[in-house]
C-alpha cells in the first residue's frame, strides 16, 4: 500500500512535535534539575527512576486502550487530536523551580510528580502515534520510507528542542538569561514557547494522516498472556533488544552531553552550546536518506553493524578532546552526527514488522498492546540507565547549583562525564549488533507473511459478509 509523500511528511511532523519536548528533556532536564533546580544528582536519579517506572506502566495500559477505541476520529488519531494540549501544558510544569536552596525533599517530590504527569500525557499522545504506523500501511518498504522521513523530521524537532533551547536558556550567555537576568525565568520562557509549537504541530499531524489497516480481530488477552506470547516470538525478542540497546545508548549521549560541553570542555552555554548541539543533528538529518537508501540496497543488519562499529570508534575521541578546543569539538560532532541517524532509523524500521509476525503466529492484531509493551520496556530501561548515569556523576563528586551558573567541578566528576559519553554508549551499540543479526527479517519472508495474512483477512471478511446476509 503506497502512501503519498504529503501524508508521510505530516506523519513525520508528529515526531517533530514529540522530539521538541523529548530533546529538551533528554539534553537539559537532568542538567536543569541539578544546576538550576538545585536538586542533588543522587536525588535526581531517583526522580527519573520513579517517573519512568510509572511511565512504563501507563504505556502498556494506553496501548490496550487505543486497541479497543472506536470513534469517528479513529482509534489512534483521537488521542493525538485531544491529547496535544494537555501534553504541552504538562511539559511546561517540568521547568518550574519552586524552591530555593535546600528543601531537597520538596524539590524531589515536586519534580517526581511533575515528571509523572508529563509522562502520562505524553503516553496518551505518543503510544497511539507509534501504533498508527502499522495502521497506515502494511508495505515493507513503505514502512522503511515512512520511518526515514519520520526520523529526519524527528531530528529537526531535536534541533529545535536542543539547539534552540541552548540558545534561549542554557548559561549566562543565552538570550533569555540576558533578557531576564535569571536562569529559572529563561528556562520557563523557553519551555512555554516550545510547548505551544509542539501542540500546534501535533494537531497538524493528526489532522492529515489516515488509518487504513484494521480489518482483523483485535486483542482481548491480558497483559501477562500477551507478554508471554510476544516473548515466544524470536523476532520480538531480538527486535526489542536491538531497539532498546540502540535507544539507551542514544539516551545516555543526550543526558550527559551538556555536562560534557559546559563542564568537561569548559564552554559557557548560549551560542556555543547551540552550535555543538546543532551540528551532529544537522549531520544526522543530512545522512538519514543515505542510510535509508543503503538499507534498501543491502541487508539492514550489515548496514547497522557498520554504523555501530563506526559510532563506537568515533565516541572514544570524546574522552580525549581538549578543553575549549572549538575545532576538535566540531569535528567530533560532525562525525558522530553522520552515524547517529543510522542508529535511530534502522532498528526502528523493523519494529512495526513484528505486528504482522504476531498476527501470523497468534491470529490477532494488537498494535496498541505491542507498542505499549515496547515503550514499557524502553521506559524502564531508560529510567534505569539515566538514573545510573546521574548516580555515577553524584558518586564522583558532581556539585549542584541553584542559579544555572557554571561551578568548577572536581577532576573526578569531569573524567566521569567523559568516560560515560565516550565509552558506555559505544559498548552498548556493539552489543546491539548481536540482536540486530538475530532479528533480521528479510524482505522475502515478510512478503510471504503478508501474502498469507491477506488471504486470511479476505476469508474472514467473506465469512462475515455471508453471516450478515444469512
Amino acid at each position: 500500500m503506497k502512501l503519498k509523500f504529503k501524508e508521510k511528511f505530516f506523519y513525520g511532523l508528529g515526531d517533530l512535535s514529540a522530539n521538541i519536548m523529548f530533546a529538551a528533556i533528554s539534553f537539559y532536564l537532568l542538567y536543569f534539575f541539578v544546576n538550576v533546580g538545585g536538586l542533588k544528582a543522587e536525588l535526581a536519579s531517583a526522580v527519573f527512576l520513579i517517573a519512568k517506572f510509572w511511565d512504563a506502566f501507563t504505556d502498556y495500559l494506553m496501548g490496550r486502550i487505543s486497541d479497543k477505541t472506536k470513534s469517528k476520529w479513529g482509534k489512534r488519531r483521537v488521542y493525538m487530536l485531544f491529547g496535544a494540549v494537555p501534553y504541552g501544558l504538562a511539559f511546561l510544569l517540568l521547568w518550574i523551580a519552586p524552591f530555593g536552596e535546600g528543601a531537597q525533599v520538596g524539590k524531589m517530590i515536586y519534580y517526581t510528580l511533575a515528571y509523572m504527569l508529563f509522562n502520562t500525557t505524553w503516553t496518551v499522545v505518543y503510544i497511539p502515534y507509534n501504533a498508527i504506523t502499522a495502521n497506515m500501511t502494511d508495505n515493507y518498504d513503505e514502512r522503511t520510507s515512512l520511518n526515514g522521513i519520520r526520523i529526519a523530521l524527528a531530528n529537526v524537532g531535536i534541533i529545535l528542542g536542543a539547539a534552540l533551547f541552548a540558545l534561549f536558556a542554557d548559561g549566562q550567555e543565552s538570550l533569555f538569561y540576558e533578557l531576564f537576568g535569571n536562569a529559572r525565568h529563561a528556562y520557563l520562557m523557553s519551555a512555554g514557547i516550545f510547548a505551544f509549537i509542539s501542540i500546534v504541530i501535533m494537531l497538524l499531524c493528526a489532522g492529515n494522516i489516515k488509518e487504513r489497516v484494521d480489518d482483523v480481530e483485535q486483542n482481548d488477552k491480558g497483559f501477562f498472556v500477551t507478554l508471554k506470547e510476544f516473548f515466544k516470538l524470536p523476532e520480538f525478542r531480538n527486535v526489542m533488544l536491538c531497539y532498546l540497546l540502540s535507544m539507551i545508548g542514544f539516551d545516555i549521549i543526550m543526558a550527559v552531553f551538556m555536562f560534557f560541553i559546559n563542564d568537561s570542555l569548559g564552554f559557557s552555554g548560549g551560542t556555543m552550546a547551540m552550535v555543538f548541539v546543532a551540528i551532529p543533528l544537522l549531520c544526522a538529518i543530512a545522512s538519514s536518506f543515505v542510510w535509508v537508501k543503503l538499507s534498501e540496497k543491502f541487508n539492514k543488519h550489515k548496514v547497522y553493524t557498520i554504523a555501530c562499529i563506526y559510532m563506537a570508534f568515533v565516541l572514544l575521541f570524546a574522552i580525549f578532546v581538549p578543553a575549549k578546543n572549538v575545532a576538535t569539538t566540531i569535528l567530533l560532532c560532525v562525525f558522530a552526527g553522520f552515524g547517529m541517524s543510522a542508529i535511530q532509523i534502522l532498528p526502528y524500521a523493523s519494529v512495526p514488522d513484528v505486528v504482522e509476525v504476531d498476527e501470523y503466529v497468534n491470529g490477532s492484531r494488537r498494535e496498541g498492546a505491542y507498542y505499549g509493551i515496547t515503550q514499557f520496556m524502553y521506559k524502564v530501561a531508560n529510567g534505569v540507565s539515566i538514573a545510573l548515569v546521574s548516580a555515577v556523576l553524584g558518586a564522583f563528586g558532581y556539585i549542584e547549583s541553584t542559579d544555572g551558573s557554571i561551578i568548577q567541578q572536581p577532576d573526578s566528576a569531569l573524567l566521569a562525564v567523559r568516560i560515560v559519553l565516550g565509552a558506555l554508549p559505544g559498548v552498548i551499540f556493539l552489543i546491539s549488533i548481536i540482536f540486530s543479526h538475530r532479528a533480521n527479517l528479510s524482505r522475502e519472508r515478510f512478503a510471504t507473511i503478508k501474502a498469507e495474512l491477506d488471504v486470511r483477512r479476505a476469508k474472514a471478511k467473506e465469512l462475515r459478509e455471508d453471516g450478515e446476509n444469512a
